[in-house]
């Protein structure tokens, strides 16, 4: 399943040279993805480091994954000629672009009610879209029985399509160079997981480079209404598929893992490896933490990507925690519901009205 560096390549990437772990291509397709920021926030009292993958060039964490799987596809020497895709929105319009700039001929298939904000970037590109009447593990089967020989199935799952926890591992080594300290904690909103799954690896990878003595605790973030990995984990057994009804709105991470509990199972098992947790949330403290980064820090993320916030204030944490949550998608991706062509939002404008607005907001608190 993993593509391992060796350990000169793993000290090159920790050191500001991320793409040095990852195996060449004949022709690399890229868009500068990477190299992310890692800005400051709080929560629950803690200092948390936010990683915002959401500024990709597609504005998610997929284009990591994308960029090697395209190039791939693009190589002469591989047999693919095109690529099939199940999504809940972020790894279609991801592909979709890579593709666009390669020439790859690309279909998605998504879950009917996907955000229209999404479904405009696939199209876009040019991609073909297909909706079934299901969810997210009912698009996957659909991808599979497509795919073949000439025919690469790019849904982001272990099973499916090694390169995105391959490349996921990029993570790491941009958090070793990018901390003063190693991350003593990682939090990740999680459908099947090849996210946390491949920072996990960048980070063994690191300890047998002798980067660090220890990985960092994976905290694997699900949503209540469909939580297959959690819940495994809190029974300690085996992931199986979610076969309760999926009562979440946080649709990016409700994966029932029908047809592939063992990708779930992956996840669990680098949680557990690592010393780590998997946690589920309500919808509510999910949009709160959203709510909160936007108004507070000014990171406008997608409700799935700010999970990894949200949970904070379930883990128990020493005063030195070095706390890291991945925000893994825009909220422009999956803007706010909207009353009207202003949202609700706007005011009748006069000066003193516009003056005591700015006055009032002005004694709100302030990030460093």
């Amino acid at each position: 399943m993993w593509y391992a560096a060796d350990d000169a390549a793993v000290v090159r990437a920790a050191t500001g040279t991320p793409r040095a772990a990852l195996p060449a291509m004949a022709r690399g397709v890229t868009m500068g993805e990477g190299a992310t920021p890692l800005v400051t926030c709080a929560a629950a009292g803690h200092t948390v480091h936010a990683k915002l993958d959401s500024l990709n060039p597609t504005c998610s964490f997929k284009d990591r994954g994308s960029a090697a799987l395209v190039s791939a596809v693009a190589d002469a020497s591989t047999p693919w000629q095109g690529i099939v895709v199940a999504s809940t929105g972020n790894t279609a319009p991801s592909v979709a672009a890579y593709a666009a700039r390669a020439g790859v001929p690309v279909a998605v298939v998504v879950p009917a009610g996907t955000s229209m904000a999404k479904l405009g970037q696939v199209a876009a590109h040019d991609a073909t879209v297909f909706t079934v009447e299901g969810t997210f593990s009912d698009c996957f089967t659909l991808a599979q029985q497509t795919a073949g020989e000439a025919i690469l199935n790019a849904t982001a799952v272990y099973s499916a399509n090694p390169f995105v926890a391959m490349a996921n591992r990029t993570v790491a080594f941009e958090l070793l160079e990018q901390l003063p300290a190693p991350p003593t904690h990682v939090t990740v909103p999680v459908g099947a997981g090849p996210l946390l799954g491949g920072i996990d690896q960048g980070f063994r990878e690191a300890v047998a480079a002798g980067l660090l003595d220890r990985r960092p605790a994976m905290v694997c973030v699900q949503a209540r209404g469909c939580h297959p990995i959690v819940q495994a984990y809190e029974a300690d057994r085996p992931v199986t598929a979610w076969t309760e009804p999926i009562t979440t709105t946080v649709g990016a991470i409700a994966d029932p893992l029908v047809g592939y509990p063992e990708d779930g199972e992956t996840t669990r098992q680098a949680v557990l490896d690592s010393g780590g947790s998997a946690i589920a949330l309500p919808d509510a403290q999910i949009h709160a933490a959203a709510d909160d980064l936007a108004r507070r820090y000014g990171i406008y993320a997608e409700p799935a990507a700010a999970a990894g916030v949200g949970v904070v204030e379930e883990l128990s944490l020493d005063a030195d925690a070095v706390v890291v949550a991945m925000v893994t998608g825009h909220g422009l991706k999956e803007p706010p519901a909207s009353d009207g062509a202003d949202g609700g939002l706007a005011r009748p404008a006069d000066p003193d009205a516009i003056a005591a607005a700015l006055v009032s907001a002005g004694d709100g608190p302030r990030a460093a």
